[in-house]
């Protein structure tokens, strides 16, 4: 499975040298935050920093340019239309409504990826009868657990939408859940996954996924395949006697 980077809304050749580092680390999918307000650049920043993200992509290397709900259709059309020609990648999270995401989608030559608009079973089963996108970015925790996840995974399948497995960042704990139910996905579905434990800098547990062909596979370890470090959790919450 590849690994997707989280690459902020920086400066175009900021974003072009953060995608290199992480291409370097092994990463073969990028997610590229943009949303900038006309007073900050807007669709003309956001235009250069897709185009410069993309200026040195790799054979198998996959691209969400990921707007968070930022844009409105009439920002997201004025982007689109000052890109150059050829670039591949796919439109995540465009709008903040469901009407502005139909809108956009009627018009937009891109793909359309959903995620904060996707929430609940219904609203993967509402846009798949309207057409409303080509796929998902399902977040365990958005979800409510591995097993709605799993829900949503079927969903998705059943409607040929594919999948990034993901979480709101999180831990190496996420980062293993993530990568158990992302092994589950069928593989012409699965765009990527999310390594959320390399967001962090305090290592709860011990995970260690295999390594092969530039991507991961779950371990072979029981359960979630990690080593809790308890040190690090502090005193309990609440404890129960038997």
């Amino acid at each position: 499975m590849p690994m997707i980077s989280s690459i902020y809304a920086g400066d175009p050749e900021d974003t072009r040298h953060r995608v290199a580092e992480h291409r370097a680390r092994g990463y073969r999918g990028h997610s590229i935050r943009i949303g900038a307000l006309d007073s900050e650049g807007g669709p003309a920043l956001d235009a250069e920093r897709i185009a410069a993200s993309l200026a040195d992509k790799q054979p198998g290397e996959f691209f969400l340019v990921d707007a968070n709900g930022g844009l409105l259709p009439e920002t997201a059309l004025r982007m689109l239309a000052m890109l150059p020609p050829g670039l591949d990648f796919v439109l995540e999270a465009p709008c903040a409504t469901w009407r502005e995401t139909l809108s956009l989608r009627q018009r937009c030559r891109y793909p359309v990826i959903l995620d904060e608009l996707a929430q609940q079973d219904e609203d993967l089963a509402w846009a798949a009868a309207h057409d409303v996108a080509d796929g998902i970015g399902l977040k365990i925790s958005k979800a409510g657990g591995l097993t709605p996840g799993i829900r949503q995974r079927d969903i998705a399948r059943a409607n040929g939408f594919t999948v990034s497995v993901q979480d709101t960042v999180g831990s190496a704990i996420a980062f293993a859940a993530i990568t158990h139910l992302g092994a589950t996905v069928p593989e012409r579905l699965l765009r990527c996954v999310l390594n959320c434990g390399d967001m962090v800098s305090l290592n709860t547990v011990k995970f260690d996924p295999i390594h092969k062909d530039g991507g991961i596979l779950p371990p072979d370890a029981p359960g979630l395949g990690i080593t809790v470090n308890e040190d690090v959790l502090g005193d309990p919450v609440a404890a129960w006697g038997e």
